[in-house]
Formats: structure tokens, sequence, C-alpha cells
């Protein structure tokens, strides 16, 4: 059943990833054509640049639980480059149970809270022609909560299984 479970979740980790790595390929689209529009034709469009923030910020929402699956967070490693891969482990697991659940328990908890209120109040953009229905791009701070919570679920198994 561990197996299992961990396959499912490094299968959908992965699925994340690729997902956030397209978006940051739309995003460039996004951008270059906003660009062309407003420098080459001198037309601007809030609902395209309103766009292009919300895939950025969802590109790097959704990148945060996968950058942690691939180690890729930036550390300060005065001391820790020179530990052993046991004490460092010992240490990631630490700081995922210290830092990572209390985390994951005010994004989940708090952001949900966050995306109802936006979604009763049928929350738009605050800016004329800005795009509608700014509570989708709420529903990720929420879901970002729960992206990192199977990831620490799926480091502590992975914990789990080389200390068996």
């Amino acid at each position: 059943m561990k197996k299992y479970l961990m396959k499912v979740l490094n299968s959908f980790s992965e699925k994340v990833g690729l997902i956030s790595s397209f978006l940051i390929l739309i995003l460039i689209l996004l951008v270059s054509l906003s660009v062309i529009l407003r420098y080459v034709f001198s037309i601007g469009f809030i609902w395209l640049q309103d766009l292009y923030i919300w895939i950025h910020a969802i590109f790097i929402l959704l990148g945060i639980s996968y950058t942690l699956k691939k180690d890729g967070h930036v550390r300060i490693d005065l001391l820790y480059r020179s530990w052993s891969k046991k004490i460092k482990n010992i240490v990631n697991f630490a700081g995922i149970i210290i830092f990572g659940v209390p985390l994951t328990y005010f994004l989940i908890k708090y952001g949900l809270d966050y995306f109802i209120r936006s979604y009763n109040l049928n929350e738009s953009s605050k800016e004329s022609g800005g795009l509608p229905n700014i509570f989708i791009l709420k529903f990720f701070i929420f879901f970002l909560g729960l992206l990192i919570f199977l990831e620490i679920i799926r480091q502590i198994l992975n914990f789990l299984k080389k200390n068996d």
C-alpha cells in the first residue's frame, strides 16, 4: 500500500510540475503579445495584463511543491553542505514537520476561507476591463496548501522507507 501511495504521489507531483512548466511558456507568449500590442500597435488590454499576472501567480503556486520534491529551494549551506546524507535527511525531515505542517495548515484553512469569501462576493478585477472571477486565482492559494501537504506526506513516506 505504501509503495502504491508513493507511486501515486510521485506521479501527481510530476504532472503538477509539467503543468507548471507549460504555464511558463504560455506566460512568455502572453507577455510577448502584450509588449508587441502595446509598443508596436499602441493597443493595450487590461484583461491581457490580468491574464499574464494570473498565469505568473499560478505558475509559481504550482511550482512550489514540485520544487520541494526536487529539493531545488534555495538554502544557506554554511553548515548543511558539510553534513552527511543521513544528517541532511534528519534535518529536512525535522524541517518539514516543524515548518511545513503548520504552513500547510494555514494555507489550507485560510486559503479556503479566502477563496470562499471571494467566490461568495463574485469578486472581479478592480480594473475596468479586467478579468472577472478572481476567486479562481484565489483557489490556487488553497490548492498550494494541498499540494505541499501531499508533498510532505510523500517526503515522510520516503524518509520512513529509507529508515526501515
